[in-house]
């Protein structure tokens, strides 16, 4: 059994990016906040019961920073954090961020082959407070209205656009780039009235859905398709798949060299769509579920902290190789940009 620690940065008084409550805010404010409430909520409900929740870091045997992307694009302020510097070696992270390299060990949602080590990360997935409230299982009809489907932004990554090349009457590929950003700052209501409804009714009348990788490798998409018992079709030839899950079993992977030949491979697959829809809605059940979110986080943690090969202290340093790359060297400087311009201080 391990005693844990839930926490997030913006939840320190000291972190400078606490705002002011706006009154028609439906979180009180709390958005950022969200990864750490609903992993409370999880251990709320835990059916395991293996794992309990402290608020003493001392006592504590694992410390959670639990985070939707206050924290910098590369951990900037979990990084500095006194906990991470007094508690290095029981210290984790869940970051569902794009970009963000390994400075931490723990989850991530978006985790690239090159920066796995089983002994520091795990693959992670999506959290959010307003998730849509109309992706939920749904019964697979007797016969598809959709072969596939993309309701998303194409700009993001190259393999994205190429869908809108092979789109037809059969595989539905609407792109949402025009109102992406806006879409992120719609409140609760307004997503209810328009986008929610639509994004969930086209997967659910469609045999798979498609799960193309975006500007990180990983997609909130597949995570949505196995909770509405679809098939995920997973386009990412970099992201680490999660381990415990059968993949197998319950999902299609195509390579991004193979987006052209997409339709032939799900034609040839149709048969097997329900099977593989309800096949992903059960794993989703066992390891992604609310009332297991909690249990299964901890497990990760404590087995990256049994696998660990070297201190915290050291491999944590040997992520800075990765700023050589110049793609990561950009963002790098682009995140301290963003936070010297929103908080006048240099956070490396």
């Amino acid at each position: 059994m391990a005693k844990v620690l839930l926490y997030s940065v913006t939840q320190d008084p000291a972190f400078p990016g606490r705002e002011p409550v706006d009154p028609a805010d439906p979180h009180d404010g709390k958005f950022m906040q969200g990864a750490q409430m609903l992993f409370e909520q999880s251990a709320a409900v835990d059916p395991f019961g293996a794992h309990t929740l402290v608020n003493d870091p001392d006592e504590a045997d694992l410390i959670v920073f639990a985070e939707l992307g206050a924290e910098g694009l590369f951990s900037e302020w979990v990084r500095h954090h006194p906990w991470v510097r007094k508690y290095r070696e029981k210290t984790f992270i869940f970051d569902v961020g794009d970009f963000t390299l390994p400075f931490l060990p723990g989850l991530y949602a978006s985790l690239r082959k090159g920066y796995h080590s089983s002994g520091r990360t795990r693959t992670g997935y999506y959290l959010r407070l307003d998730e849509n409230p109309h992706v939920e299982f749904r019964p697979h009809p007797s016969e598809y209205k959709h072969l596939a489907c993309f309701v998303g932004s194409l700009i993001n990554h190259p393999v994205r656009a190429q869908l809108k090349r092979i789109a037809s009457e059969r595989l539905i590929v609407e792109d949402t780039s025009d109102f992406a950003q806006r879409m992120l700052y719609m409140s609760p209501e307004e997503k209810e009235r328009d986008f929610w409804p639509r994004y969930a009714d086209t997967m659910a009348a469609s045999a798979f859905a498609l799960c193309p990788r975006g500007r990180g490798p990983g997609s909130i998409r597949l995570f949505e398709a196995m909770r509405m018992g679809r098939c995920p079709v997973i386009i990412s030839d970099e992201w680490v798949y999660p381990h415990r899950v059968d993949w197998s079993s319950c999902s299609i992977t195509v390579s991004e060299a193979d987006v052209p030949k997409l339709a032939e491979i799900l034609e040839r697959n149709l048969h097997r769509a329900k099977e593989l829809g309800l096949a992903a809605r059960s794993e989703w059940e066992k390891y992604y579920s609310p009332a297991v979110r909690f249990h299964w986080l901890v497990e990760d943690c404590l087995a990256i902290r049994q696998e660990r090969q070297l201190p915290e202290a050291i491999a944590g340093l040997l992520t800075w190789r990765h700023l050589i790359n110049k793609f990561n060297l950009r963002w790098y400087a682009m995140s301290k940009k963003q936070i010297y311009k929103a908080h006048r201080r240099l956070v490396l």
